[in-house]
Order: C-alpha cells, then sequence, then structure tokens
C-alpha cells in the first residue's frame, strides 16, 4: 500500500492536501492513482473563484471513470496548475509534485477532517447498530 509522505494529509482517500500558511494544495495521491490506467483530461476551477468546503469543484477523466475532486476548506482558488491542465499524465509521474489546485482560505487545519479516519469510526458504529437485539 501507498504512503502518503508525512507533511500531506490525506482528504477523502484519494486526495492530499497539504497547508502552508494560509494555502491549501490539493492534490491526487497515490492510493488514488492505484486503480488508474490512464488519466486522459484535468477539469479545475477558475482562478479568483470562491468555493466552498466538501463540493466538488474539479474532475479528472481517466480510462477507468472521473474521479472528483473537492476541496477540504471554503476559500478562493489561488491557483490551478495549468502544467497538468496540459498534460494529465503528470500526475501519475509525481502525484506530490504535480498538485491541482492551490486555495488560500483563513480555515484551521484542525478543522479539516481526515476522511479515512472517519470512515473506520462510522464502520464501527454501524456494526453495533446492525446487532440483532435479543
Amino acid at each position: 500500500m501507498a504512503t502518503t509522505p508525512n507533511q500531506y494529509r490525506n482528504y477523502m482517500g484519494y486526495l492530499w492536501i497539504l497547508k502552508e500558511d494560509d494555502v491549501y494544495t490539493i492534490g491526487i495521491n497515490e492510493e488514488g492513482l492505484e486503480e488508474i490506467s490512464e488519466i486522459e483530461s484535468v477539469e479545475l476551477p477558475q482562478e479568483q473563484e470562491e468555493i466552498e468546503a466538501d463540493v466538488m469543484i474539479g474532475s479528472v477523466e481517466t480510462s477507468d471513470g472521473p474521479l472528483d475532486i473537492y476541496s477540504p476548506v471554503s476559500g478562493r482558488v489561488l491557483e490551478v496548475n495549468s502544467a497538468v491542465v496540459d498534460e494529465p499524465d503528470l500526475i501519475q509521474e509525481d502525484p506530490y509534485e504535480s498538485w491541482l489546485v492551490k486555495i488560500e482560505s483563513e480555515e484551521e487545519m484542525d478543522d479539516v477532517e481526515d476522511d479515512d479516519e472517519d470512515e473506520d469510526d462510522d464502520d464501527d458504529d454501524d456494526e453495533d447498530e446492525e446487532e440483532p437485539e435479543d
């Protein structure tokens, strides 16, 4: 199983985020790329666009179907990586250098939850609820 470098944080299981000051950089992690044969195109928001947390902001079209891109925070799109829009296969060559979008936000990193951990917690709760009563 691929691991995300320590300075990056997993988001939604297939994305990574990196916070530097008030800027969140978002990309696809190695785990997200494991099932993808080929990336065909990348659609991202416009620079300066205001976006909301947990709302789809773009997509990566792959030979295996679309991969939706979400922002972990509300804010303003500061920069879009035009290199990956022009050459989507760069993402598969180096997913941590080939980021997708940078978002300026005053939200704190602690406010962003790692969905991998949440899913594990939810699964445990669901198992408890499914136990039959005597």
